[in-house]
């Protein structure tokens, strides 16, 4: 990697943080993409959250003996104390090395970037990375899913299978994912060896990497042999295994779920043992929407603990098997522009407002685009933002858009509803100026109005919205929901027993 990427690199991971994470933020990036990536002053941060977040689910969720709780939360406690001591080392090697490259005082020795004090980098890989020394812990954490062993032991099968590995004979975990520590930790429960290992220098900023040892575990069976059984198991109609394995080493494609094209594909560097159809270290598991429903048969009280922690892969089964999760999910904070699927993105200035944006790493494509939204009226804007080519239209034109389109309306309508009950401060506060200032949002005005005294904002909204407001009101401060309106679907009807 030559001197202008590294630094590059090395600046996309120190750039100022614009705000500092919120939960809302650090679960989307988990549901999408697994891995939490950024600023360095905006991602240790986020692990925090999402640590805090996620233990104080478990603890909601599982009943938990005294004794149990007081090790989840010394583990939490833990895992918070380390990315904290890593965060400071992270930061103080990544200021070293950035002056080093922007004076031109490094040096370069193999497959290492060296600054004057002896700081260095690992360039060797496509993913450059900085080595984190020093910061371990022990902790233990609590059997919080109580399964039969025989039914554990098909778990872990799968983990060994495909992510799990060995260290001084006892299963070890490597991985960028903070939803991972909580899912694996959870099968290899008892007492751990917590490292964070390193920070790894991508195009969106940097990742953080933990390893994990279970040190109440002695590992059983070589990787080979674990795909080979995880293979018999599902020629029995087994699919726990398959199910971990999956969570492990396979490869996630929403967006093929989304278009209803279901395969279940698993990375192996001997594919074969897997599946007869296989390309290059890739196994083709099984094809069609049954698989999916399978695995989430299978996951049963594991399922729980995968949905409390957003793991983006089992939103991907959830997505495949629930056809009115996948329904709402498209539609969330999504609008299709001229063809174009574009992303609803409040921002913040003198009164806020409302953008809808598409990225593309592709700068011909970017400027194509928006020739095609300027032909077709809108006045489009392209900028860069990291790797990234953005283009998006503004408050204006997508309120333009929303007067005519009654699916960009409601898209709009539900993106704003949620950012009144989940948002930041700041966004909260621009969402209700938008829902106020425009007439086309009327009914929302009032159902909002009426809500917010009864704190049920969002489900007030969703009705009004996903009913295509149909309500009635004798004045602002007696409303009565249309009964028969809510009762003609399945969403009205769930509601309706709750509020009518």
């Amino acid at each position: 990697m030559d001197r202008n990427r590294i630094k590059e690199r090395l600046e996309l991971a120190l750039r100022p943080a614009e705000k500092q994470p919120t939960l809302e933020e650090v679960l989307e990036q988990v549901s999408r993409h697994g891995v939490l990536r950024g600023p360095v002053d905006w991602v240790f941060p986020a692990w925090i959250i999402y640590v805090e977040y996620a233990t104080q689910k478990i603890a909601e969720t599982f009943q938990l003996t005294e004794e149990e709780r007081s090790q989840l939360l010394d583990f939490r406690d833990t895992l918070k104390r380390l990315l904290l001591e890593a965060w400071i080392q992270t930061k103080e090697k990544l200021t070293t090395l950035y002056k080093a490259v922007v004076e031109g005082t490094y040096r370069l020795e193999g497959k290492r970037l060296y600054a004057p004090d002896g700081t260095w980098m690992d360039t060797k890989n496509l993913i450059p990375r900085i080595l984190i020394r020093g910061v371990s812990a022990s902790a233990r954490f609590p059997d919080v899913l109580k399964l039969p062993p025989e039914r554990l032991e098909l778990l872990q099968l799968g983990w060994r299978a495909s992510d799990e590995g060995e260290k001084d004979s006892h299963p070890v975990m490597v991985t960028t994912q903070p939803w991972q520590v909580f899912a694996w930790v959870a099968t290899r429960y008892g007492e751990l060896r917590i490292d964070t290992t390193s920070v790894n220098l991508t195009r969106e900023g940097v990742s953080v990497t933990m390893r994990i040892i279970a040190r109440s575990w002695r590992q059983r069976r070589s990787k080979v042999k674990a795909i080979s059984l995880v293979a018999d198991y599902l020629r029995r109609g087994e699919w726990v295994p398959v199910l971990t394995a999956w969570l492990g080493d396979g490869q996630a494609d929403r967006g093929r779920i989304l278009r209803g094209k279901y395969s279940l594909v698993i990375a192996a560097k001997e594919p074969w043992r897997l599946s007869n159809s296989s390309g290059a270290r890739k196994a083709l598991v099984a094809t069609g929407k049954e698989v999916f429903v399978k695995l989430r048969e299978v996951a049963s009280t594991y399922g729980e603990l995968l949905d409390l922690l957003k793991a983006h892969k089992w939103i991907d089964i959830k997505l495949a098997t629930d056809d009115g999760f996948r329904t709402a999910y498209k539609q969330k904070g999504r609008v299709t522009v001229e063809g174009f699927e574009m992303h609803l993105r409040l921002i913040g200035g003198n009164s806020g407002s409302l953008l809808a944006e598409h990225y593309t790493r592709d700068p011909e494509k970017a400027h194509a685009i928006a020739d095609k939204l300027k032909a077709a009226g809108f006045r489009p804007n392209v900028i860069r933002a990291g790797s990234y080519y953005v283009v998006y239209i503004a408050t204006t034109d997508l309120l333009k858009l929303a007067e005519r389109d009654g699916e960009i309306r409601r898209a709009i309508a539900l993106y704003l509803a949620e950012k009144v009950k989940n948002g930041t401060p700041r966004q909260r506060e621009i969402a209700r100026k938008l829902l106020q200032r425009h007439s086309l949002f009327l009914p929302l005005n009032r159902l909002a109005a009426f809500s917010k005294q009864h704190r049920c904002v969002l489900v007030n909204i969703e009705l009004n919205v996903e009913l295509g407001y149909m309500w009635t009101a004798d004045d602002d401060s007696h409303m009565q929901i249309n009964a028969s309106a809510l009762k003609k679907n399945l969403y009205g009807r769930n509601i309706a027993e709750r509020l009518l």
